[in-house]
């Protein structure tokens, strides 16, 4: 499975007013408003350098990992998973964040990412079919400091008109997939053109049967 970064630290400052209009005013000081909760403790505004937040935003692990937010005038650091980050619908640009306080030990539910592996060569796609990935994301049950990057999902071997539901995946020890029904995850597509002749032959064997 891929591998966890848990390297991600924080700064940030207690923020003193809250609302819309001191969250617009923090924005155009270079700051992201955001809340710390959970953990049977007060709810903590806080603010965020924009700038600073900027590359961890960009990389995926930072949304599946446990994070170390370094408060200034605190001596202890919180530690928490990201659950909620709003951005701005035109420009793109993070406009509040949520964190939710956590220990490692904590069973947490999460969604992380669904990456296919060695499908690029795999039968089925030399062959002209496709990969169709129907869930890009999984909700997950694990430990906090045990959640995946991605749940990896072995492709090389797919043929055509293959399928891989949840049931067959291989997870990593101690995450699960909670669901009721066997849903598909992914598989490999027969082309376009294979597909429609063999809708057509379909078709055709049918009205001779109906004729004869």
């Amino acid at each position: 499975m891929a591998t966890k970064n848990t390297g991600f630290t924080i700064e940030a400052e207690l923020r003193e007013e809250t609302g819309r209009g001191a969250a617009r005013r923090l924005r155009r000081a270079g700051k992201v408003p955001a809340i710390i909760y959970g953990g049977d403790k007060p709810d903590l505004p806080i603010t965020l350098d924009d700038i600073a937040m900027r590359k961890p935003l960009e990389d995926a692990a930072f949304y599946t990992s446990l994070l170390k937010i370094k408060i200034k005038g605190k001596r202890a650091a919180e530690t928490v998973l990201l659950k909620d980050a709003q951005w701005h619908p035109v420009r793109e640009h993070i406009m509040h964040l949520d964190f939710h306080r956590v220990s490692a030990g904590d069973t947490v539910t999460v969604e992380v990412p669904v990456h296919p592996l060695h499908h690029e060569k795999c039968p089925g796609v030399v062959q002209g079919g496709r990969l169709d990935l129907v869930r890009h994301v999984l909700e997950i049950t694990c430990r906090a400091n045990a959640i995946p990057d991605a749940i990896e999902v072995e492709c090389g071997s797919l043929e055509l008109g293959d399928t891989i539901h949840v049931d067959d995946l291989t997870l990593p020890e101690g995450v699960e997939v909670p669901h009721e029904v066997n849903f598909t995850v992914l598989n490999l597509a027969a082309p376009k053109g294979a597909a429609e002749a063999g809708t057509e032959e379909s078709e055709e064997g049918g009205e001779a049967a109906d004729a004869s």
